[in-house]
């Protein structure tokens, strides 16, 4: 009874609260504090090479902290590598059933800079990721490799871009209407002529036959849309001709600092400090990206522990992207006119250039761009009075707009008006312009009417490359190796990818076995005797044939002499009979 009383009090009693716990928090860091995962490097350093300096402690190189920085340093060092280029090349991928056109400052596929151009045109036209085996290199365009190379380079990647992307969304009316050829597709696709006659009967034709000039169906209408491989040449046939009929390269960069400089005259002095603050943020920025992209071309000390080796896989995509020898963990620039992926593009002082314009006349400088201007609007306003198409067989609307600009310019500098003491120029100012392109097949650059003649043009390689410093001993007089001589070094091919855009063909970074389609190694080859050698040869085979002479005996000598074979002339070997299983195997053929 007391332990039936006992329990059911335990019941009875009300729930007493238990008071919340206090949550400890780590004390948070004050403003300017340095974060622990941030502290420089102890000047002592282990004997241990493998120590390494990461997250502000001594770690094995093996351990995950190691690795996690490695990847972080690889991302960031590719990165900075591209930006010294970007803008130089754009790169033209295709792809290999819907013949969509997508556009890369990088030769690699980066699935968020794609997925932005493909454009929503109906069910399954837009995929959940990039496939990179779906697709295929279809062109690429070089620029010189200067600063106002890559204000052009940038230029024509968004008019590329805007030019896909308007003719998707505002398509011409012969595109998306009803012609012979799509009613004749259709039909095919809906079984044979048969079945298209037992369907007619049953009145089962009515909507599924487009007519002729008829808005086409959802479905082919967004497959022709989605069909670029013609028109995306005329594009960068269109916009190549743009550029190039335009000003000058070094009239562009000069324009472009003037109208920064009568910007900052105009502003507010808050206005001015935040752009210098600004500026200065940018400066830091850049000096963080040189000295990122610098650790691909440099060899670290034994005492530096805080920044780690790139790793083999990072080294040979670079060599592949920049055309770069791998030596060890870094990267040996070739000179050459061909090698200047990683030198970066040709700068200009743009200190002393800006100091020079504060001299000009800014009025002037107004003046001369309205002059400019209207005699292009003129131009472009007379050839569309005449032509519907930009580009016709006698010419361009951009040769017109050119010739006009300069007759203007011309006529406005006669009036003998003065802007100023002359600009100095860079050594590229002078040179004439170049833009290099390569194509996967070089029947496609046909889509396009006409080329500009500034536009040099070749084969486009299959697969990117990465090389390597291999080395070798020499040999001596006699054909052997020598220990003490020094060895030779020479370029090795170590990786490829087809998921890498090459070069040009004939650019000589690919070797002449790869570019001509014989991946096999060259047949060795004997080298060539020396006089000395031949005359020891001839003496050779002299003293052979003296002995060969001497040794031979006569007729008598050589029957009465039989070699051990010669004996058993006459003995006859017969086979062995295969016995009953022998025969049934035989008949299977075994």
């Amino acid at each position: 009874m007391a332990a039936v009383t006992a329990n059911s009090m335990a019941h009875q009693i009300p729930p007493m609260s238990i008071p919340a716990m206090p949550r400890i928090r780590p004390p948070r860091m004050l403003k300017g504090e340095p974060h622990p995962n941030q502290v420089l490097q102890p000047t002592v350093v282990p004997k241990k090479f493998n120590i390494k300096w990461v997250q502000g402690k001594w770690r094995v190189g093996g351990s995950n902290a190691v690795k996690n920085k490695k990847a972080t340093q690889d991302i960031q060092v590719t990165k900075a590598l591209r930006h010294q280029t970007h803008g130089l090349d754009i790169y033209a991928y295709r792809h290999v059933r819907t013949n969509q056109v997508v556009y890369s400052l990088t030769r690699t596929l980066q699935e968020t800079k794609i997925l932005k151009q493909l454009l929503y045109h109906g069910k399954k036209t837009v995929p959940a990721s990039v496939r990179p085996d779906m697709w295929t290199p279809y062109f690429s365009i070089h620029f010189p490799p200067t600063a106002a190379g890559a204000l052009e380079g940038l230029f024509a990647f968004q008019k590329l871009r805007e030019l896909s992307m308007q003719r998707q969304l505002s398509p011409p009316e012969d595109l998306i209407k009803a012609t012979q050829e799509d009613i004749d597709v259709v039909k095919s696709k809906l079984g044979s002529p048969v079945t298209l006659q037992e369907m007619a009967a049953r009145d089962e034709l009515t909507e599924k036959i487009p007519k002729l000039d008829e808005l086409l169906p959802k479905k082919l209408r967004g497959r022709k849309l989605m069909d670029q491989k013609a028109t995306s040449v005329a594009d960068a046939a269109f916009v190549l001709d743009w550029i190039s009929s335009g000003p000058s390269p070094w009239e562009k960069v000069t324009a472009v600092e003037t109208k920064r400089l009568i910007n900052a005259s105009e502003m507010t002095n808050r206005a001015r400090r935040r752009i210098n603050k600004i500026r200065r943020e940018l400066e830091t920025k850049a000096a963080e990206i040189r000295k990122r992209a610098a650790l691909a071309l440099q060899d670290l000390p034994a005492h530096e522990r805080a920044l780690l080796p790139l790793t083999r896989n990072a080294v040979q995509q670079l060599s592949m992207e920049h055309h770069g020898i791998v030596r060890g963990r870094k990267l040996d620039i070739v000179d050459g006119e061909d090698y200047n992926h990683l030198k970066g593009p040709n700068d200009y002082d743009s200190v002393q250039l800006r100091e020079e314009l504060k001299q000009q006349n800014f009025d002037v400088f107004r003046e001369r761009q309205q002059v400019a201007k209207a005699a292009e609007q003129e131009a472009m306003e007379e050839w569309f009075r005449h032509n519907e198409v930009p580009i016709t067989e006698t010419g361009s609307v951009w040769e017109q707009v050119s010739a006009a600009r300069e007759s203007a310019l011309e006529a406005f500098e006669a009036q003998e008006r003065s802007n100023g003491r002359a600009i100095s120029k860079p050594e590229w100012a002078d040179k004439p312009r170049e833009i290099k392109m390569y194509w996967a097949d070089l029947n496609d650059g046909l889509f396009a009417g006409s080329w500009p003649r500034n536009v040099v043009h070749g084969a486009l390689a299959p697969f990117g490359l990465a090389k390597a410093w291999r080395t070798k001993r020499g040999l001596n007089d006699e054909g052997e190796f020598e220990e003490g001589k020094p060895q030779q070094q020479y370029q090795a091919v170590v990786s490829k990818s087809v998921h890498v855009i090459g070069s040009g063909i004939n650019d000589g970074w690919m070797p002449e076995e790869m570019a001509n389609g014989h991946t096999q190694p060259p047949l060795w080859e004997q080298r060539p005797l020396t006089e000395n050698e031949e005359e020891e040869m001839a003496e050779y085979s002299a003293e052979q044939e003296e002995m060969q002479e001497a040794g031979a005996g006569s007729p008598e000598q050589k029957a009465a002499y039989r070699s051990p074979t010669d004996e058993y002339e006459d003995v006859v070997v017969e086979n062995r009979s295969r016995g009953l299983w022998g025969r049934v195997r035989g008949l299977f053929g075994r």
